[in-house]
């Protein structure tokens, strides 16, 4: 996918701080290229995947403008696979073609490696379009509590789109490297520049 240039793929389950080692990598020069800001732009009103939405859940989804109501497709997605399954279709061939698009972009410009950060890279099964891959992890309470703040779910409500993503252990076995988030943001810059100062010198992947 990525011609010359190393791709690694970033990846965790919900809550984990994707995002936060994603910015700290970005602090560092390295291009990262978001799945899920790509995903949300295909929810758009009136683009080709809006209409489908909209045609199989009607207004009950919808807030003002015509913007899709995130928390109320979210509701219905995780509590049917079928629903879930129905959206992904829609999404994930678009999001891969786009993340395509702006890695050659990114090689383009000469630079030595991108990240792409993609919450559900395993479950897509994209693996393998990646040199390798850096998994973050936390535990399951600090992942449980930073859900229920950033998204304002339920207990139950975060557990529930927990359960939809493959188990954390399993993630971790398959990764190249791993970041663990669970201490403060010092804790998780020093990992990220470690890891960082390994790519740069080629001993990543090793």
């Amino acid at each position: 996918m990525a011609m010359n240039m190393l791709l690694f793929g970033l990846t965790g389950n919900i809550g984990t701080g994707k995002s936060t080692v994603a910015w700290m990598f970005e602090e560092l020069g390295v291009p990262v290229i978001y799945a899920d800001k790509i995903a949300h732009e295909t929810l758009s009103p009136h683009t080709a995947i809006w209409e489908n939405v909209f045609k199989r859940y009607g207004k009950n989804i919808l807030l003002e403008d015509g913007i899709i109501d995130r928390g109320e497709l979210a509701k219905i997605i995780f509590k049917d696979p079928a629903e879930r399954k129905f959206l992904e279709s829609l999404i994930h061939p678009y999001v891969r073609s786009e993340i395509a698009h702006n890695v050659a972009k990114i090689a383009k410009g000469g630079y030595p490696f991108a990240i792409v950060e993609i919450p559900l890279l395993f479950e897509v099964g994209w693996e393998r379009e990646f040199d390798a891959i850096i998994a973050v992890t936390c535990s399951e309470q600090m992942e449980i509590e930073r859900c229920r703040k950033k998204f304002s779910l339920t207990h139950e409500e975060v557990v529930q789109r927990i359960s939809a993503q493959h188990p954390q252990n399993q993630k971790l076995k398959s990764a190249d490297a791993v970041i663990e988030n669970d201490g403060s943001i010092e804790e998780t810059k020093v990992q990220v520049e470690r890891l960082y100062h390994h790519m740069v010198s080629g001993k990543f992947p090793g």
